[in-house]
């Protein structure tokens, strides 16, 4: 129906629109169209007809019509918003709440504290309750948040690449168990990632204690434990060296991105921007050794572009520069480089510190270890702790013992060696001789594809789990939302594996902190609350004076 203005009665001034062409013409067949309320026809009603039964049997047409769609979908979809059967402690409709947790890496974590928008993970901090923490992340941590909705995660449990149900996963772990009881755990073999959990540590401890014939292995891609090792040779016992970058004054790094690609970035970030902005001793200065510009390179105050072969050479001038006992330093082009880096390393003394790369070989972090020793940083800007993950053997003796036909059942968990392992070692065709491969893992993937059972792992954020930061303090890894793809863990696997009769992550977890001091519901309260567990911490290994002489370069 049309809408007729009203008429006005006053006179008309001004310019006069028009809304067409046809309204300019003002032909007698407009006007007509304009003067008419319906359009032309609709006045006209069939024979026999009034328009009062046309309008009734309308609206009985446009009603079954309504009716009919209802019933063959054309409706809108119904959802079910079910409240709370029992309103959470503090929660306040449309208000964010924030929890403390962690994420894993390779053998420490990232304390953090994560923002829930109506029961939803969407926002990424650092837990700046932790000591010696100010609340920062890095990049990996910040971009978790998108890994959790990531599409391409796995979405499913599948046996021999079909779809299988839950049950089906959980009969074939307990008969996995009862394999490992009948014959002591031979042919029982684990793959899994570098860990700090407490809580895995403390499952295979008891695995190989119940399967003493089973063999564990560890394998990544990327190998971070060249400094530890440097040390631990120096010291002659494990130990983990902790580098803290904001009581350095003097830095030099060897091909050493700590604030990009190396572990535990997020600690020497802050660490850095804290020498940067201090105000007592003025601001640190960086040196970097490196063939590519890095993150870390660009934010160096004197920047050396070599080879990668020429590290060595320069850490050798340093080292030799400052009385390292038994290096020579080489003929090059360096040397005067070399002689002003030592300098002011030396005048920093132990407020100096130098830092290798996870890339580099085993000679370059013991010359950066020995510098330290000399300098007196050990104790100082380096301080050596107890390590805390458990004794593994490599993927060396695992591909050595598939290729003998030694493992019967093969538990992979979280790694890719099929996409990642060195090509030599042809995992991809040894691991096809172990009868049953079961693989834990977050996508569906290389290793995937050549698993007898593929479980779907779980996000860090939807799963229940405990970890160690870099200095060995306990934090918690406290799900904000439920598996959205049903996945598993990594500690119910090795539960059920294992035969327990507690499988839950979280029973799992909270036995392992009454180990650990927090025996009681307030304790535990206290620590999923705060994001650690006080006093956690490892012992200081007191070393420094020793260092010197066991690493065979002299030293004090």
């Amino acid at each position: 129906m049309k809408t007729i203005p009203p008429i006005c009665n006053e006179p008309e001034s001004g310019p006069k629109y028009w809304r067409s062409l046809e309204q300019l013409a003002d032909q007698p067949d407009f006007r007509q169209w304009m003067e008419r309320e319906f359009p032309a026809g609709a006045s006209i009603a069939p024979d026999g007809e009034t328009r009062r039964d046309w309008m009734k049997l309308m609206s009985a047409s446009f009603l079954l019509a309504g009716l009919g769609g209802m019933g063959t979908g054309c409706r809108r979809p119904e959802e079910e918003l079910t409240p709370f059967a029992k309103q959470p402690e503090g929660y306040v409709y449309g208000k964010a709440q924030y929890f403390a947790t962690s994420m894993p890496l390779r053998g420490s974590a990232v304390a953090l504290t994560v923002k829930s928008s109506d029961g939803r993970p969407t926002k990424i901090e650092g837990n700046a309750l932790l000591p010696g923490a100010n609340g920062g992340t890095d990049t990996f941590a910040q971009a978790a948040i998108l890994n959790l909705y990531d599409p391409d995660r796995a979405h499913r449990h599948t046996r021999s690449g079909n779809d299988c149900k839950i049950e089906a996963v959980r009969d074939a772990l307990s008969e996995v168990a009862k394999a490992a009881v009948a014959k002591h755990g031979e042919g029982l073999a684990f793959l899994v990632e570098r860990s700090s959990s407490p809580s895995r540590a403390r499952l295979q401890k008891l695995i190989s204690e119940k399967y003493p014939k089973s063999a564990w292995h560890a394998y990544e891609p990327v190998d971070f434990s060249g400094t530890d090792a440097a040390y631990s040779q120096a010291c002659g016992t494990p130990v983990h060296a902790l580098v803290h970058l904001e009581k350095a004054r003097r830095i030099l790094s060897l091909d050493c991105d700590f604030i990009g690609s190396e572990q535990d970035a997020h600690r020497s970030i802050r660490g850095f921007a804290l020498g940067r902005k201090s105000a007592d001793d003025g601001m640190n200065r960086l040196y970097v050794v490196e063939s590519m510009m890095s993150l870390t390179g660009g934010n160096a105050d004197h920047r050396l572009r070599v080879k990668p072969s020429e590290v060595l050479k320069v850490a050798a001038a340093v080292a030799a520069e400052l009385g390292v006992a038994g290096v020579a330093s080489p003929s090059g082009a360096f040397s005067a480089w070399a002689a002003a880096v030592a300098k002011d390393l030396k005048e920093a003394g132990k407020a100096a510190v130098v830092v290798a790369g996870y890339s580099q070989p085993p000679a370059v972090h013991a010359l950066a270890a020995a510098i330290n020793s000399v300098l007196g940083a050990v104790g100082s800007t380096v301080t050596l702790v107890q390590p805390t993950e458990s004794v593994a053997l490599g993927i060396q003796e695992l591909t050595a013992s598939l290729s003998a036909g030694k493992v019967s059942t093969l538990v992979i968990l979280g790694s890719n060696p099929a996409y990642n392992a060195p090509a030599d070692l042809q995992f991809e065709t040894v691991a096809k001789k172990a009868g049953t491969v079961i693989r834990l893992g977050y996508y569906e993937d290389e290793t995937a594809a050549l698993a007898t059972w593929h479980l779907a792992g779980t996000h860090f954020l939807e799963s229940w789990g405990d970890a160690r930061t870099a200095d060995g303090t306990v934090v918690p890894v406290q799900p904000l939302v439920e598996p959205l793809f049903g996945g598993l863990t990594e500690l119910e696997v090795l539960a059920r594996i294992l035969g327990e009769s507690k499988v839950s992550p979280y029973d799992i977890v909270r036995e392992t902190l009454k180990g650990l001091g927090a025996t009681d519901d307030a304790a535990w309260k206290r620590f999923l609350h705060d994001g650690f567990l006080t006093g956690s911490a490892s012992e200081l290994v007191r070393l420094g004076q020793r260092l010197g002489r066991r690493i065979g370069f002299g030293g004090t």
